[in-house]
């Protein structure tokens, strides 16, 4: 069954104009010089010894936080999903908690206590007698470590997403002939590598377009110095230009990534897969808690106690919040209303996608894909150009251009979330509905959602999750007068408020955190009431 065309056509359209014509606006920029066709700078800039000193810097660390993650998010997932590790149902939800920290709170947490006269610093210099700090997180191995302890959920997310569509049988055969040891590393591991590659490369795009936490921690790389090239020297061309090799790479990886995918589910909000034999963790079940403990108190307990610290007493939240309160409910409704529109346009594109042709799917799908290569600097510059203009006017000076980000950068995960949830039930529910229920609406409404809620909520949630704390797109397109939260943050960390920095950040978290709950609650007594 297909969903009325005038329904696809919006969508698609809607696709279109908040995704790629931006793209088509970065390409106009780039090769147009003073009104005429000019590729001189073009080929001049990517020769530059600068350019080369940046994308080695940019995949570094890109490179560097990809690795980390993988190193922590796949024993994470597989101890937790495939062990008789203790308290795994409680590791199972805790560690997507890191997800809520936008990495560039991250940043600001770590710079705090590794800084030359930071708690950590000053504690190993008394314990080891030594004269200076021996720590520092101002280069670019502490913006991998940051990057890889904020984005190793999404590794982990995808690794026991892969898990649980293992064929225990094939497992069982393994075990039977070879031993659990073998079979993990010759069954288990072969058939869950795409999902920990995607997840690989997911991470490498989101460290590589990152802008927050470089800028921070003061080290040049490709998204810090293109912001510098718009927002200080109003070099629009320059910044397109220079972002020019990032983007190659990025499209090439998504594009990987897509492939890899390619009919795999990418989250599951179920708890496991019934009948799995769970592996005996033995001698090594101490270990193995105390490693998922570890790193879930370097991801999520030393950034809320360190952001406690600083906020200082109770007071201060009282004092922050009442002017932030505007800020904060910016941020809820842009990112909800992001997210909602989101979620519907990635339904109606997931499953225009799964009734078309086998020749063009590929290409299509790459095409959803597209948008989340572009940085969110470089998206915010692309939404400048196109839509300030005398006869756009009225939306460019609208909040509508912050929720056109969001819905532009995030869209494509989304699109891949649900078109997995859709390939998972029989589309013969589907033709079967045609002969007890009259209209297409109707099918959908009573039979496709409800089957594909759980791919829906998770497509709305990480869109949620990851609006509240998006800093790239919004400094550059939210309009004079209004503010997000993160906007908000981000200024007063360079006029030195620590305290209100602390409590700001720690007040973002909870909403995330409660309103996040507060779904997967909704969505698990609305899974138990139509059972």
């Amino acid at each position: 069954m297909r969903l009325p065309r005038w329904v696809v056509a919006a969508a698609w359209m809607t696709f279109a104009l908040t995704a790629l014509l931006p793209l088509g606006q970065l390409a106009w920029d780039g090769l147009r010089g003073d009104g005429s066709w000019d590729l001189a700078p073009v080929q001049a800039l990517l020769l530059t010894e600068s350019q080369q000193r940046l994308f080695a810097n940019s995949l570094l660390v890109a490179g560097g936080a990809s690795g980390l993650a993988v190193a922590i998010g796949v024993p994470f997932a597989f101890v937790s999903e495939r062990t008789d590790l203790p308290g795994r149902r409680l590791l199972g939800l805790a560690y997507l908690v890191p997800l809520l920290i936008p990495p560039y709170l991250h940043a600001i947490v770590w710079s705090r206590l590794l800084a030359q006269n930071g708690s950590v610093n000053r504690l190993v210099q008394a314990t080891l007698g030594l004269g200076s700090a021996p720590l520092s997180m101002f280069n670019i191995t502490g913006v991998v470590c940051v990057l890889g302890l904020a984005w190793f959920p999404l590794v982990a997310l995808l690794t026991k997403a892969g898990l649980r569509a293992v064929d225990p049988s094939l497992e069982e055969a393994a075990l039977l002939r070879q031993g659990p040891r073998r079979a993990i590393a010759g069954v288990t591991l072969p058939l869950v590598a795409p999902h920990v590659l995607a997840g690989a490369i997911l991470v490498f795009v989101f460290a590589i377009i990152d802008f927050g936490v470089p800028d921070i921690l003061r080290v040049r790389v490709y998204a810090v110095e293109i912001f510098i090239q718009f927002s200080a020297l109003y070099d629009q061309r320059g910044a397109v230009v220079l972002a020019l090799p990032l983007l190659v790479a990025t499209l090439v990886l998504v594009g990987v990534q897509a492939r890899l995918m390619r009919g795999r589910a990418y989250v599951s909000l179920s708890h496991g897969v019934a009948g799995v034999r769970r592996y005996a963790l033995g001698q090594a079940r101490f270990p193995a808690l105390l490693c998922c403990w570890l790193i879930l108190a370097l991801s999520v307990l030393v950034p809320v106690v360190t952001l406690a610290i600083a906020a200082g007493a109770p007071g201060t939240y009282a004092r922050v919040l009442e002017p932030a309160l505007g800020s904060l409910g910016m941020s809820l409704l842009l990112a909800l209303t992001a997210a909602g529109l989101t979620a519907l346009l990635a339904f109606v594109i997931a499953h225009s996608l799964l009734r078309a042709r086998q020749g063009p799917r590929a290409g299509l799908h790459y095409l959803t894909q597209v948008p989340f290569a572009v940085p969110p600097i470089l998206l915010g510059i692309a939404l400048i150009g196109l839509w300030n203009r005398p006869a756009t006017g009225w939306l460019y000076d609208s909040v509508a251009m912050v929720v056109l980000g969001y819905v532009a950068h995030f869209l494509p995960f989304a699109i891949c979330v649900v078109h997995a949830g859709l390939q998972q039930f029989d589309q013969r529910l589907e033709e079967a509905a045609w002969l007890a229920i009259p209209g297409r609406m109707r099918i959908t409404r009573l039979i496709i959602l409800p089957l594909v809620r759980g791919g829906l909520a998770a497509g709305f949630l990480i869109v949620f999750v990851l609006a509240m704390g998006e800093l790239g797109v919004t400094l550059l397109v939210v309009p004079p007068g209004v503010e997000t939260l993160p906007v908000r943050i981000y200024n007063l960390m360079h006029y030195g408020a620590e305290d209100a920095v602390a409590a700001l950040s720690l007040i973002l978290l909870a909403t995330q955190l409660v309103l996040c709950l507060l779904a997967l609650a909704v969505v698990g007594w609305k899974r138990g009431a139509s059972r």
